[in-house]
């Protein structure tokens, strides 16, 4: 396995991480019990194989995600570094506080990174947030802080707003079918050292060579009907997988990889585990980036020029969000 560092100084991890939204998850069917079980042996798996990265968040099956990681992860008994997440719609101290202590609960441990999961409220004060998460390391309930699906010109503001700790990440939706952020914001998160955590890195299976929705979470994702219906993006990925003697999973991943991005694909299946860390190991040649490039070209502005995910949350006051967010859990 190869290794990377979180932020500038943040701990090592493995260069693939494992998300836990799929844990828990009624858009996924992630409540089955051979779904959960299949979760707990994906953990122990991924540990065997040097991954060391896994990702989760107080929403995912409203905190079942949480749970099974930490019990999983107690049964293993491997090093590992976990990354959870605070709803957006909670900006206030004591609302942050409260969540990330309910975290620790489930998780049975202080998790390694705490992100705001998207921005807040348009009318919560951004500064105030900021000292929030800065609180959380001075108070001892996780030594790093991170954003998620932050654009650049909030990350910009958030960062002006920090005067004693910097977020080491900032997680956001990046593939071969939503290369939004290589415009703007991977650049200067790479200027101020910040680590590109990918979610949906395979486009919700789209990337895996599935062709058809198999969960409400993938009827409802525009991107990754697109994925699966584009032609040159799906023979350019076929062609080099089999000059890789890999899968087309594998060459989505190692494409992230190469692009100094820490993909963080889910699973329902824990042998999708041994296909991630062939991933990491997994050399693209200039020619093969290249070529994956151009074929999904389009992909760089098809979804805008700024990043876009989960932005309209902006406009849904706190209280709409979690009622939401409890419906949908």
């Amino acid at each position: 396995m190869r290794y990377t560092r979180l932020g500038r100084r943040g701990p090592r991890i493995s260069v693939i991480g494992v998300g836990l939204w799929q844990a828990g998850s009624r858009l996924w069917a992630g409540r089955r019990r051979e779904t959960l079980e299949e979760v707990r042996r994906g953990v122990r798996l991924a540990l065997e194989h040097g991954i060391n990265f896994f990702d989760t968040a107080e929403i995912y099956g409203a905190g079942l995600s949480e749970r099974i990681l930490g019990e999983a992860l107690r049964d293993a008994g491997g090093d590992a570094i976990v990354a959870t997440k605070v709803a957006g719609y909670k900006w206030t101290w004591f609302d942050v506080k409260r969540a990330v202590k309910k975290s620790i609960e489930r998780l049975g441990r202080t998790p390694d990174l705490v992100q705001h999961h998207w921005p807040p409220p348009v009318y919560a004060p951004l500064c105030r947030l900021a000292r929030s998460l800065e609180r959380l390391i001075d108070e001892g309930l996780t030594s790093h802080i991170g954003l998620s699906n932050y654009p650049t010109p909030l990350l910009e503001k958030m960062l002006e707003c920090m005067h004693r700790h910097e977020p080491v990440s900032n997680q956001v939706q990046y593939s071969l079918a939503y290369r939004s952020p290589e415009n703007r914001l991977k650049p200067y998160m790479d200027r101020r050292g910040m680590t590109l955590i990918a979610w949906s890195p395979l486009a919700k299976g789209a990337l895996a060579d599935l062709r058809e929705p198999k969960t409400l979470a993938q009827r409802l994702d525009p991107v990754f009907n697109a994925a699966a219906r584009d032609e040159r993006l799906q023979e350019t990925l076929a062609r080099i997988a089999e000059k890789h003697r890999a899968s087309k999973a594998e060459v989505a991943l190692a494409w992230l990889i190469a692009k100094g991005a820490v993909p963080i694909p889910g699973f329902r299946r824990a042998s999708r585990i041994e296909s991630y860390a062939r991933a990491a190991e997994l050399q693209l040649s200039e020619d093969d980036v290249r070529a994956l490039d151009e074929a999904s070209r389009e992909y760089l502005t098809r979804w805008g020029v700024e990043y876009r995910s989960l932005q309209f949350y902006r406009w849904i006051p706190g209280i709409f969000q979690r009622l939401a967010l409890i419906l949908g859990a």
